[in-house]
């Protein structure tokens, strides 16, 4: 696992949107058979205070930028403005994946 995380705001980069919105997939184990569905995201929410953050949707506009701590193998979650100040203020942020890939 790479050490050196960095940050992507979500708006800017077209890749990353696609991955946090990916529908979740729930597998659930009965007696004697497994059901899986898929559960479409109606919104992306920061996962250390909960808040909506903004993805680009036109919708969305107003709420906090949202951004993927990332390193060059993972994406680890994914912050609002006010959390990433608290809690990643010292990581570099980048426009999009390709962009951390050329620094």
């Amino acid at each position: 696992m790479s050490e050196e995380r960095f940050l992507v705001r979500i708006a800017t980069d077209p890749r990353i949107q696609r991955i946090v919105w990916r529908p979740m997939t729930m597998v659930f184990f009965g007696d004697s058979e497994m059901d899986v569905d898929l559960v479409y995201k109606s919104a992306i929410l920061c996962d250390i205070c909960n808040s909506q953050v903004y993805t680009g949707r036109e919708e969305e506009e107003g709420l906090p930028i949202g951004y993927v701590v990332c390193d060059k193998e993972c994406i680890y979650e994914v912050v609002c403005e006010e959390c990433r100040k608290r809690c990643y203020e010292k990581l570099p942020i980048y426009e999009s994946l390709e962009e951390s890939e050329e620094k």
